[in-house]
């Protein structure tokens, strides 16, 4: 099943809340956290440029420990705002799946098959 990241921005405002980090390193963290991680490296930085867009992450010139520059992102007001309307959002959503979850296993259940 391809996977489509639809809660992208709602990882990486998470992640921005442990504090300002760059996209490499989001990267990671979505690799190494998630439990299962539908987020590839072009779907973060399309969602970076979003969140960008609408204002929820700010970006500025940073250094590596190499002091090399590198673009880093942290999360404005408005990005705590979505963030909290992701919240809701995935809550519902969880709901919804549970309610699923246990209709079918009534189902499968009821049929011996």
């Amino acid at each position: 099943m391809k996977h489509t990241g639809r809660h992208t921005g709602a990882f990486i405002l998470l992640f921005l809340t442990e504090g300002d980090s760059y996209g490499g390193k989001l990267w990671q963290k979505c690799e190494e956290e998630l439990p299962i991680n539908p987020i590839d490296s072009s779907i973060l930085y399309r969602t970076l440029k979003q969140l960008e867009n609408e204002g929820a992450v700010e970006s500025y010139l940073g250094t590596t420990e190499q002091d090399k520059p590198i673009k880093m992102y942290k999360i404005t007001e408005v990005g705590k705002e979505k963030l909290e309307e992701f919240q809701v959002n995935i809550e519902r959503k969880i709901k919804n799946l549970s309610f699923f979850l246990e209709k079918y296993q009534v189902w499968k259940e009821s049929n011996h098959d």
